[in-house]
């Protein structure tokens, strides 16, 4: 047989089973992706700020400063072609290996003054400019549009022949590259003139960050690069490009010597002898974003530029040998041209960063990986099952508790480290599945364990008093006064009956009625006092303070005499008589305390209230009610229970008249008859109370139409008839004596 330990580990694994099957499937149906990807922002961020562009690579920012420098010079944005070109002839007489324009010259500049539909003056410049420096590449967007009256002519027009011919990617094996319908391209004289065009059109996610792209666009057949990887490919000039399961391989790099560096030329990047890209599973690049960029502002080159034009050459803000042998990308920060990006570095970020982290992504083979699926799903059943059998193996709640998050922790701290490392580990999914695992397992110990120790502390109610509170326990050792609720219930005519049965049948039926009543008793989180031969004290407020002890104790009565007919029907199929009890339910403040001998205490109540309690069970028999409440237990339950005012009665060893009650039921869900007896047991004895006989009587007759054998309503019959016979003396209150126990 099974030790309960172990019992408790089978539950336990069935949880984490339980936790990992759903967190994975979950997982696998891609729900966690867009939260993985905050968690992956937030790993980026902290780490980027730490990587710097390679020192090969520069970034020319269009800034706001670039925007008002310029102002009253060439007016507002975009500026006049020909600056860009003197940006060209300034890097060039400086030496930069490549230039990449991050910005798109799609249409020719209108120049007053000279004729539309011809090459002006400042695109000429701007072509020359390129032609001349053989190392310039430009931007062009090759886009997905939705088709509607305005474009409708527009959609998938070809692409210039010589376009493609001369910058298309050919034998490309196995790329995913997307299906577009529009483009725009650099005017043909100034893509002629280009050492290459590149696609600088990013799409975000669907939470709107931008983080990867295609590393080839497709258009009609034709695959054309990204901007950084044109320049890249120029020098690397791979004889071979493929997709092997989740990697583009360019191979057989026939622009590298046996170093890793291009022959024959000093400018030429460096570069690995071959590349594995790394791709997502729809075929996009992740990019490993850089956050230690250091740019150049436009207004300082275009100051040193207009410098040596006057023939300055000393003191320039920016001088042109800082970009010898670098690769410059040349973008835009300022809001006006409207460039900005939401990356995981922050919310705009300036669009050339994308590409030129990109770029120094694949002259470093600095990828960033991310594990497999199948990886995940393993973490997530390890970490399940750890959770939910560590908190099961160990009673100590530290343990239960810092163990989930030391885990957690544990697993966030190496997943940082192996991010450092350019290895992404998922963790929504696995943190997910240690919160879920502790969250049953604890579930589970709130239905078993809790369970069982709030059971043993109902049977020991001194043990109860010392677990909650060591003071409450010394207290209750030297007494104390406190406001409860006490119930006595008694088997009425017990004596008779055990003389009628044999004594082993009197103990079995006594045993079995005392287990059922107690066990209303402890349901409704009262505490066993005593037994007293058939009779049962128990009472409620102690020794866990509750503040609705009177409702309490109501609400066991009214269960008790529910179960009591399930009882007696058992009972009679057995041939054994049928029981009646009697219940009384009193509040007030008694003596709490452990009272007895050294050799024996009893955990105990006693004062003038609780014989009050005791004396309300007795009266059960007079009125003929199965339970008796006292005024005081009424107005602690009159919201809740409805209760029909039985009588004032001033018992034995007492001079002040109390009123009395008999519990009736639960308000909610009661019948209209039992209503109309409550109403017509208060107006009964209101006239009864005002000396109006004769309406008393018939009101208590009219209860009889009702309830046939009411006890009560003969009682009150029978008064009002005598009072109507012999009228009361004058000082009568309505009280009515009780002469006996």
């Amino acid at each position: 047989m099974l030790s309960f330990k172990r019992i408790k580990l089978v539950y336990g694994a069935v949880i984490a089973l339980t936790t990992a099957l759903t967190v994975n499937l979950v997982f696998f149906y891609g729900l966690f992706e867009e939260l993985e990807l905050k968690t992956v922002d937030i790993r980026a961020k902290n780490f980027s700020k730490y990587r710097h562009v390679p020192e090969d690579i520069a970034i020319i920012l269009i800034d706001e400063a670039s925007l008002r420098s310029m102002n009253p010079v060439v007016g507002r944005w975009p500026w006049p072609r020909s600056l860009h070109a003197d940006l060209i002839e300034f890097l060039n007489m400086g030496g930069a290996r490549a230039v990449l324009f991050d910005i798109l010259f799609t249409e020719n500049e209108l120049i007053p003054g000279e004729p539309r539909g011809k090459v002006g003056s400042n695109d000429k410049r701007l072509v020359e400019a390129t032609g001349a420096a053989g190392n310039v590449y430009h931007a062009a967007q090759l886009l997905v549009d939705v088709e509607d009256e305005y474009n409708k002519g527009l959609l998938n027009k070809p692409l210039p022949p010589d376009f493609i011919e001369r910058f298309s990617i050919k034998g490309l094996a196995g790329v995913v590259a997307g299906q577009n319908n529009t483009y725009y391209l650099p005017f043909p004289q100034l893509y002629k003139a280009s050492a290459g065009v590149g696609i600088v059109e990013f799409s975000p996610d669907n939470d709107g960050i931008f983080r990867r792209t295609r590393l080839f666009r497709h258009y009609q057949g034709s695959f054309f690069p990204v901007l950084p990887m044109v320049s890249l490919l120029d020098v690397l000039q791979p004889s071979n490009i493929r997709v092997d399961r989740d990697n583009l391989i360019l191979e057989d790099l026939q622009g590298t010597g046996p170093e890793g560096q291009p022959e024959g030329a000093a400018r030429a990047p460096r570069v690995p002898s071959s590349i594995s890209i790394p791709l997502m599973k729809d075929g996009s690049y992740f990019i490993n974003m850089y956050g230690g960029f250091n740019p150049y502002s436009m207004s300082g080159i275009l100051a040193s530029i207009q410098k040596i034009k006057m023939g300055e050459i000393e003191g320039l803000p920016v001088n042109p040998e800082e970009f010898r042998d670098k690769v410059v990308f040349i973008g835009a920060s300022a809001t006006g041209v409207e460039d900005l990006k939401p990356t995981s570095l922050g919310n705009n970020t300036p669009g050339v960063y994308l590409h030129a982290s990109l770029y120094s992504n694949m002259i470093r083979k600095d990828f960033l990986k991310f594990t497999s699926p199948l990886i995940t799903a393993v973490f997530v059943v390890l970490l399940s099952f750890i959770v939910a059998i560590a908190i099961l193996w160990t009673n100590r709640i530290r343990y239960q508790i810092g163990l989930p998050i030391l885990l957690a922790f544990a697993y966030i701290s190496a997943s940082s480290w192996w991010f450092k490392s350019n290895i992404a580990y998922d963790l929504v999914a696995p943190l997910t599945a240690i919160i879920l695992s502790w969250m049953g397992t604890y579930a589970y110990l709130s239905l078993t364990e809790i369970k069982d120790k709030r059971k043993i502390k109902k049977m020991l109610r001194l043990a109860t008093v010392m677990d909650k509170s060591p003071e409450g326990a010394l207290k209750a050792g030297v007494g104390s006064k406190e406001n409860l609720t006490i119930l006595f219930s008694d088997i009425r005519g017990f004596t008779t009956l055990s003389e009628s049965l044999e004594a082993e049948k009197v103990v079995e039926i006594l045993n079995s009625y005392l287990s059922g009543i107690v066990d209303v008793i402890f349901k409704h989180e009262g505490t066993l006092d005593k037994f007293i031969g058939d009779a049962i004290m128990a009472f409620w407020g102690a020794p866990v303070k509750v503040s609705d002890h009177s409702k309490r104790a109501v609400d066991a009565a009214i269960e008790m005499m529910r179960w009591l007919d399930t009882f007696n029907e058992v009972n009679m199929s057995k041939g054994f008589p049928r029981i009646a009890i009697g219940v009384g339910i009193n509040t007030g403040d008694v003596i709490l305390g452990n009272i007895g001998s050294e050799k024996k205490l009893d955990y105990t109540v006693i004062g003038d209230n609780v014989n009050l309690a005791s004396r309300m069970e007795g009266l059960t028999k007079e009125y003929g009610c199965p339970i008796l409440i006292t005024e005081t237990t009424y107005e602690e339950v009159r919201d809740a229970i409805l209760c029909r005012v039985v009588d004032i009665v001033r018992v034995k060893g007492k001079k002040k008249g109390i009123r009395i009650f008999e519990p009736l039921g639960k308000k909610e869900g009661l019948n209209e008859s039992i209503y109309k007896l409550q109403s017509l047991s208060k107006e009964g004895f209101d006239y009864y109370l005002n000396r109006e006989w004769e309406k008393a009587r018939e009101k208590y007759k009219a209860i009889q139409l009702y309830k046939p054998d009411d006890a009560l309503a003969g009682i009150f019959i029978m008064r009002c008839e005598d009072y109507m016979a012999v009228e009361p003396s004058k000082d009568w209150d309505g009280v009515y004596t009780m002469l006996k126990k």
